[in-house]
C-alpha cells in the first residue's frame, strides 16, 4: 500500500531550497569552527558537512510521506550498530581501526543530526525554536574557545547564525501561512524572502556601523583582560605562551603534563633557501631556545642563560631598524663545528609571532629586518632575514623519526655512517662535557640509567652515533603482539601517584606522550650513556606542497621540542625521536600564498621624527644612519624632509594611521624609487651623500621602532589581570537590545503611517490600508473571500466596507469603469470607515494591538 503524501512535490522542493540549503551552509561554518579547535576531527569539515547534508536532504524527501519518526529512527540506529560491529571485526592495524571508527562515529552523528533536523522542518511545528536555541548555544560555545577576541572574528562567526535564526523563524511562518495551491505561490515566497533579506540588512548594518567604535574599544579591553583558559587548565601544558599583546613565542621551560593544548593559528611563514643537489627543498627545523637544565622537583626542562659556550643567537628584531644588520660571529665559534657546514638564508614573516622573537634554523648569526609586500601587511606584522651556519647533516627529512619511511631511513643511515666515525672528544673542554652530560641518577632515575645501558648493550652500540640510533630504534620497537610499543598522544595522562616520576612512567609503563616526553626521555637516556645533549625548542617544518618550493607555513600546533647531540667535529646535530602521530591522517591546515613581490629598497634612513605635518603629509626626520646601494653610512644627525603622502605606515603590531606618528618617535624610512640608484656615492661620506638628496625625499614606507617595556613583554599567564568592565559591555548590549526592541515595537505603527499617507492615491492603497488596520486590530481575513470578510466587519461595526470592496473589485477587474456615484462614495469611504472603527474600539485597545508584532508578521505572510 502506498503511503499518503504529507507535502506536495512543490512544497518538498521549497523545503529543500529554503530550509535545507541555508541550514547546510551554516552547518559548514559551524563545523569549520569546530575543526579549528578539536584535533580529533582532523580538519575534515567538508566531508563532515556532506554527511549532514545527506541526512537533511534525504530526511525531507523521506518524511514528505506519512512515515513515523520513532519507527524509522530506531531502524536507523540498528543499521548503525550492525555497521559498527562489522567494522570492529575487520582486521586492520590499530591506527586504521581508530581512524575508521572516528570517521564512522562522525558520519553517524552528523547524518543522524541532519536526519532529525530534516524531520523537524518537515513535520514538527515547534521544531524551529528548539533548533535556533541549540544553534546559538553551539556558536556561543565555539566563539568562547577562540583566542582571537576581535569584533571582526565574532561578527564573522556569529552574524551568519543571527541572520539564519531570524531567517528560519520567518520562513517557517511564511510557508506555514501561505497556501501552496495558489497560482503565484512560488513567486510570493521568493519575493518575501528577498524583502526579508533587505530588511535584515537595513536593521543590522546601521547598528554595526553606529556601534563600531564602541565595539573596537571593548575589543581592546577584552584582549588585555582575557584569561588564558587553555594554559590555566589543571595539568595542561602548551609549547608556546601568549603575551599581553596577543602574540606568542616559545616558552622558556617545558613541563611534563597529562594534556597538551594546541592551537591552530598561523604563527609565521618562512622562505628557506636550502635545497638538495637535485633542486628538492631541504627543510630545517626552526630553533628558538635550548633547554639544558632539568628540575627534578617540578619535572621541568628549563633554559640556562649561563650555559657554557653559548651558541644561541637571540637578537630583538623589533629594535633593529629596517634593512640594518645585526650579527654575532661568536655563536659560530661557540658551536665548535668544523665539518659539513654551509651558510643558509631564510626570510621569516611574522603573523602572531612576538615582535621581539627571533627564530631560525641552528646556528643563526645574522638578522636584518625587512619590509613586507604591501598586499600582505594585514596578514603579517613584521619580517626579517636570517643567516645560519647550518650542518649539512641536518634536514627535516632525516631529523625526525622516520617510522617506516624508506627514503628517510636511507637518509638517516648515511648520516649515521658519517657521524659513526666522529668519536674523538679530545680537546673538548671538560666543563662543557660535564655540563651537557649531567643528570639525576638517584631514586627512580636509576631505572632510566639501567634502561639506557640495556638499550646500548642489546644493540651492541659502541659509538655515540650507534647509541643514538639504538635509542631511536627503542622508540620504534614493537610489543609482543606486533603493535608499536610507543604511541604519540596529546593526552597521555599522569601517574596515579602525584609525586611519581613522569619520565619513568612514560618509558616503562604508559609509553604514550607528546614531543616533550620523547625529547626529555631521549635527553636523559643519552646523558646516562655519557653523550653530551640538550633539548631544542622551536617549530618543526612540514613540506606540505610541491607548489611555492622553499616556502613553509608554521602553525601553533607545529611548536615542538627535539634533541641535539654534540659531536666533536660536526657540532650540535638535530635528532627527533618523537614518533609520528598516527591518528592524524592529513595536514590540519592549508598553506596560503607566500608574501612575494617586494621591490628592492634603494634608500633607507634611520632616525627620529622632528616634526610632522598631517595636512601636507610631510615629516621632518633627524637621521644619523642611511643605506644607499646596499652600503651603510653613519654621521652626525642631518635633517631630512620626507614626502610620506603615499607611504605605508607600520609598527611591529601592524599598519598604523598617520595621526599616530609623533615627534620624537624612532622610525626607519624606506624608498623604492629608482632615482636613488643614480646617486654618485663614490668615496663620499655620510655628510656628502645627504647633501645630494632631493629637497623633498620620496618615502614609500615608514616603520616605527617601538620602545616596549618589560611590562608589555610579560606573558599573559604572568601578567596582572585587569578587571574587565562587564558593566560597560552589559550597558552596550542592553542599549542595543532596547534600541532594537523599540524599533520593532514601532514598526507596526510606522507601517500604518506609510499605508495611511498613501491611501488617497488609489483605491488599491485605500484597500491595503484598511486591511492592514483591521489585521493589526486582530481581525484576520485568513481563508475567507474579501467580500465575506468585509461583510463580517460591517456586521460588527456598522460600516460600508462590503460596498467599498465591491467598488474596489469593479475598478480593478471591470473594463466599464466606476460611475460618478461610486467615485464619490470611494472618496468619502476611507475617512468614514476610520471614524466608525475608532469610535467602536477604545484608544487603549488599539494601542495594545499595534504593539503586537505578530499581527504585522501575519499580514505580510498571510494569503492575500
Amino acid at each position: 500500500m502506498r503511503l499518503e503524501r504529507v507535502h506536495t512535490k512543490r512544497a518538498v522542493i521549497l523545503q529543500l531550497l529554503l530550509y535545507a540549503l541555508p541550514t547546510i551552509a551554516l552547518i559548514f561554518l559551524v563545523l569549520y569552527n569546530f575543526n579549528a579547535f578539536f584535533d580529533l576531527l582532523e580538519n575534515d569539515y567538508i566531508i563532515q558537512g556532506v554527511y549532514f547534508a545527506a541526512g537533511i536532504i534525504l530526511s525531507i524527501i523521506f518524511y514528505a510521506r506519512n512515515f513515523r519518526i520513532s519507527t524509522t529512527f530506531i531502524l536507523l540506529l540498528i543499521i548503525y550498530a550492525l555497521a559498527f560491529m562489522i567494522l570492529g571485526n575487520i582486521s586492520f592495524k590499530d591506527f586504521d581501526i581508530f581512524s575508521s571508527s572516528i570517521q564512522f562515529i562522525s558520519f553517524s552523528f552528523l547524518f543522524s543530526l541532519g536526519w532529525l533536523v530534516g524531520y523537524g522542518f518537515s513535520r514538527w511545528n515547534g521544531f524551529t525554536i528548539t533548533w535556533v536555541i541549540l544553534l546559538l548555544a553551539t556558536q556561543i560555545y565555539v566563539i568562547s574557545r577562540t583566542d582571537n577576541i576581535s569584533v571582526q572574528n565574532i561578527l564573522t562567526n556569529f552574524l551568519p547564525s543571527i541572520f539564519y535564526c531570524f531567517y528560519i523563524i520567518y520562513i517557517t511562518e511564511l510557508i506555514k501561512n501561505t497556501d501552496d495551491q495558489q497560482s503565484r505561490y512560488t513567486w510570493t515566497i521568493i519575493r518575501k524572502v528577498i524583502s526579508f533579506f533587505f530588511l535584515f540588512l537595513l536593521i543590522f548594518v546601521p547598528l554595526i556601523y553606529f556601534f563600531n567604535d564602541e565595539f573596537t574599544r571593548i575589543e581592546k579591553e577584552w584582549q588585555k583582560a582575557q584569561p588564558q583558559y587553555n594554559e590555566k587548565k589543571k595539568d595542561t601544558e602548551n609549547m608556546t605562551r601568549q603575551n599581553k599583546d596577543g602574540t606568542i613565542e616559545n616558552k622558556e621551560s617545558t613541563q611534563l603534563a597529562g594534556n597538551l593544548s594546541k592551537g591552530k593559528r598561523l604563527v609565521f611563514v618562512a622562505y628557506l633557501d636550502n635545497f638538495l643537489e637535485d633542486g628538492i627543498p631541504n627543510p630545517l627545523y626552526f630553533t628558538s631556545l635550548y633547554y639544558t637544565k632539568f628540575d627534578t622537583l617540578t619535572q621541568t626542562f628549563e633554559i640556562d642563560k649561563n650555559m657554557p659556550l653559548n651558541d644561541l643567537y637571540k637578537p630583538d628584531p623589533s629594535k633593529i631598524p629596517l634593512y640594518f644588520i645585526d650579527t654575532d660571529s661568536g655563536v659560530i665559534r661557540n658551536g665548535m663545528s668544523s665539518l659539513g657546514r654551509k651558510v643558509v638564508t631564510t626570510n621569516v614573516y611574522k603573523a602572531i609571532l612576538s615582535p621581539d622573537e627571533y627564530i631560525a634554523p641552528a646556528t643563526a648569526f645574522y638578522c636584518q629586518p625587512i619590509s613586507i609586500p604591501k598586499d600582505y601587511k594585514e596578514q603579517f606584522k613584521s619580517a626579517y632575514t636570517a643567516k645560519m651556519w647550518v650542518s649539512e647533516l641536518n634536514s627535516a627529512y632525516f631529523v625526525y623519526n622516520p617510522a617506516g619511511d624508506e627514503n628517510a631511513e636511507a637518509f638517516q643511515q648515511r648520516r649515521f655512517n658519517i657521524l659513526h666515525t666522529d668519536t674523538n672528544y679530545t680537546g673538548i673542554d671538560k666543563n662543557f662535557l660535564d655540563y651537557y652530560t649531567t643528570m639525576p641518577t638517584k631514586g627512580s632515575y636509576e631505572k632510566i640509567v639501567a634502561l639506557a645501558n640495556q638499550i646500548a648493550i642489546q644493540a651492541n652500540a659502541r659509538t655515540n652515533a650507534e647509541k643514538m640510533l639504538a635509542i631511536r630504534n627503542y622508540f620504534l620497537s614493537l610489543d609482543e603482539f606486533g603493535q608499536p610499543l610507543f604511541k604519540y598522544s596529546d593526552n597521555p595522562g599522569v601517574p596515579g601517584i602525584p609525586s611519581a616520576n613522569k619520565l619513568t612512567y612514560f618509558l616503562l609503563d604508559n609509553r604514550k606522550g607528546y614531543c616533550s616526553y620523547f625529547a626529555g626521555s631521549t635527553l636523559l637516556l643519552l646523558r646516562a650513556l655519557g653523550i653530551p645533549s640538550r633539548i631544542a625548542a622551536g617549530f618543526l617544518t612540514v613540506d606540505r606542497s610541491s607548489k611555492n618550493q622553499g616556502w613553509y607555513w608554521f602553525y601553533e600546533d607545529q611548536a615542538h621540542a627535539w634533541v641535539q647531540v654534540f659531536f666533536p667535529n660536526y657540532g650540535w646535530i638535530d635528532f627527533d625521536t618523537t614518533i609520528p602521530n598516527t591518528s592524524a591522517t592529513q595536514s590540519s591546515q592549508p598553506d596560503g600564498t607566500p608574501p612575494i613581490g617586494l621591490p628592492d629598497a634603494t634608500f633607507i634612513a634611520d632616525g627620529n621624527i622632528k616634526s610632522i605635518d598631517t595636512l601636507s603629509k610631510q615629516a621632518e626626520l633627524e637621521v644619523s644612519r642611511i643605506i644607499v646601494k646596499d652600503k651603510n653610512y653613519e654621521g652626525e644627525s642631518h635633517s631630512l624632509l620626507a614626502d610620506i603622502s603615499t607611504a605605508t605606515l607600520s609598527a611591529d603590531t601592524g599598519t598604523i594611521a598617520l595621526q599616530l606618528l609623533k615627534p620624537g618617535m624612532h622610525v626607519t624610512a624606506v624608498s623604492y624609487h629608482e632615482d636613488f640608484k643614480k646617486l654618485d656615492t663614490g668615496n663620499k661620506n655620510f655628510h656628502a651623500i645627504v647633501q645630494e638628496l632631493p629637497a623633498l625625499t620620496p618615502v614609500d614606507e615608514i616603520k616605527v621602532i617601538e620602545q616596549s617595556t618589560e611590562e608589555e613583554k610579560k606573558p599573559a599567564e604572568e601578567a596582572p589581570q585587569e578587571t574587565f568592565n562587564w558593566l560597560k559591555v552589559l550597558s552596550y548590549a542592553l542599549f542595543s537590545m532596547l534600541f532594537l526592541l523599540l524599533f520593532l515595537a514601532a514598526l507596526p505603527y510606522i507601517t500604518w503611517l506609510y499605508f495611511m499617507a498613501t491611501a488617497g492615491k488609489s483605491l488599491h492603497n485605500q484597500n491595503r490600508a484598511i486591511n492592514y488596520y483591521l489585521n493589526q486590530l486582530g481581525f484576520y481575513r485568513n481563508k475567507i473571500s474579501p467580500l465575506q470578510f468585509a461583510e463580517n466587519i460591517d456586521d460588527k461595526f456598522g460600516t460600508s466596507f462590503a460596498r467599498f470592496t465591491a467598488v474596489y473589485q469593479k475598478n480593478k477587474y471591470s473594463k466599464s469603469g466606476l460611475s460618478d456615484e461610486e467615485k464619490v462614495f470611494a472618496q468619502q469611504h476611507f475617512k468614514d470607515f476610520m471614524k466608525r472603527i475608532r469610535k467602536n474600539i477604545p484608544f487603549k485597545t488599539r494601542l495594545l494591538h499595534f504593539l503586537n508584532l505578530y499581527s504585522t508578521t501575519h499580514y505580510f505572510v498571510k494569503n492575500n
